[in-house]
Order: structure tokens, then sequence, then C-alpha cells
């Protein structure tokens, strides 16, 4: 098996194949497309609250095999959790790639992932959809700092 191999197990073929379900999120309260310059991934991420929950996560994903996964991997994991277990998610995700810090609790479903860890130039297509995830957010509420 290569190394090209290793990355595309079959989790990760199984969660991008759901990714052609994504779709617009109706009355979304935030919107935000992200692109990887390098590699011409483009993901739009919608997210829909009822207050501090996650109602749904849709939009719409053109891009590599393991960009797909991980929009699919969030539109799947989100809906029902608070705002900030979302945001833990996103940090989940970096450190996953960073360092291999296997994720845990809802996020488990990132640890598909771990092979992508040792290759560093895939990693941004991992990131895309939580990057654009996190900058949704941050329409709908204000950061300190």
């Amino acid at each position: 098996m290569s190394g090209a191999d290793g990355i595309y197990d079959t989790r990760i073929k199984e969660l991008a194949a759901t990714a052609r379900d994504l779709g617009p999120v109706e009355h979304a309260d935030c919107r935000h497309e992200a692109d990887n310059f390098l590699c011409g991934d483009r993901v739009a991420v919608e997210v829909a609250r009822d207050g501090e929950r996650i109602k749904a996560v849709g939009g719409k994903v053109r891009g590599c095999l393991l960009t797909q996964a991980a929009a699919a991997l969030v539109a799947q994991a989100a809906p029902g959790l608070k705002v900030a277990d979302l945001r833990g998610g996103i940090k989940q995700a970096e450190a996953l790639m960073a360092d291999g810090t296997p994720a845990t609790g809802a996020w488990e479903g990132l640890n598909a992932f771990t092979p992508v860890h040792d290759a560093k130039h895939r990693h941004d297509c991992v990131l895309l959809p939580f990057q654009a995830l996190a900058a949704c957010l941050d329409q709908t509420e204000p950061r300190d700092g």
C-alpha cells in the first residue's frame, strides 16, 4: 500500500460519498466560503442555530476526497451540539493534523483522518471545512480579543 492509499481508507471514502447529500440550510444564520488556493478545493458552509445549539450544517463542497469527507463529518457531527462543542471540534481537528492528538467525544469520527497526519501537504484539505465553519460561527457571535 502506498502512502496515498493509506490516507484514503474505507471510512474516508464512506464519508466523502455522503458529501453529495450536503445542501443549503434553510434559514441559515451564517454562510462562509473558503478556498484552498494550492489545490482548488472550495467549501461553502452554512449553519443554522437554535440559541446555543447547532440546528443544522450544510453547504457545498467542490474538492478532493479528504475535503469532501471532512465536510461530511462536520455536517453529521454538528447538529445538536452547543456552539462551544463545535468550536472544540475545530480545535480537535487542528490538533489531530498538527501533532496526531486523537479526537474524543462527539468528534471521535475525526480519527478516520489520523493517517493524514503524516501527509502534511494534505492537512489543508482536511482543515478547509473546519476553517469555513469557524469563520461562519464568527459571523454569529462576537469573539473575545
